[in-house]
């Protein structure tokens, strides 16, 4: 393999000052200012460049790509933004063991604010940064169980996508399988079954198996409990099987009064 020449060397360090370019001066932007301040602060459309809005997920160019991702941030406060700026200098690899710890340390003190404000998409990103970056390797893999979990269903609401014709509505449930499923446990393939509804205790387990995390990492069990969580309510497999849900005992979910 031949060594770069000097301007394939120029050019690829062209290419990374651009992705990092005054990432210094959009640090300092948010170190000027306290949490709480980024809390009370609300991004209107009147702070931000619309010139800068693309229909594409990133750019070279740092202030460009995070001018067009603030747009997605309208209505949130600016701490769910610094959040989001924190992960795109860890991907642009930007002063990362500083900039993790910048992150870890917000994750620490915020965790209640941060779960409660951000979309699950941004804490799905959250976990990936932290299987990414920390030392702590019963970190790392609690929280792969949040990437896991949210890849497997994607992959699956994807295939339910593209089954379906265009502008089509959603197809109900067949009555005789719901029935079958009520009654039995259906092969599904290599020894598996389909999910046995009404009374099947799989998904208690899993979830008291998830709990069992908190003795090992507060945090990352309760970044892994609350996306579960979540699940339950969005309009999932989950939230389908807790309908169909009959036994008191092996309910899955937590009841939020």
């Amino acid at each position: 393999m031949t060594a770069p020449s000097g301007w394939q060397r120029k050019l690829a360090s062209l290419f990374k000052s651009e992705k990092i370019m005054n990432a210094g001066k959009i640090v300092k932007t948010f170190n000027d200012k306290s949490i709480d301040e980024m809390k009370a602060s609300i991004i209107t459309i009147s702070m931000c460049d619309s010139m800068a809005l693309s229909p594409k997920p990133r750019t070279k160019d740092l202030e460009d790509h995070l001018d067009n991702l603030k747009h997605q941030f309208i209505g949130q406060s600016e701490l769910c933004f610094y959040h989001a700026t924190l992960i795109v200098l860890l991907r642009r690899n930007y002063k990362p063991e500083e900039t993790f710890a910048e992150f870890e340390r917000l994750w620490i003190t915020e965790t209640v604010y941060l779960l409660n404000h951000l979309s699950l998409r941004w804490i799905i990103s959250a976990c990936d940064t932290f299987i990414d970056h920390t030392t702590d390797t019963t970190r790392a893999a609690i929280l792969m169980n949040v990437t896991t979990l949210i890849n497997t269903l994607k992959v699956y609401e994807t295939e339910q996508f593209l089954q379906q014709n265009p502008n089509s509505e959603p197809l109900p449930l067949v009555a005789d399988k719901v029935d079958v499923l009520y009654r039995s446990d259906l092969p599904l393939y290599e020894g598996l079954t389909y999910f046995r509804i009404g009374t099947d205790d799989t998904l208690k387990h899993m979830r008291s198996r998830y709990e069992n995390f908190y003795d090992a990492d507060k945090l990352a069990a309760t970044m892994l409990l609350f996306v579960f969580d979540k699940l339950q309510t969005n309009n999932s497999a989950f939230s389908t099987l807790r309908a169909l849900h009959r036994d008191d005992k092996s309910k899955w979910w937590i009841d939020i009064l």
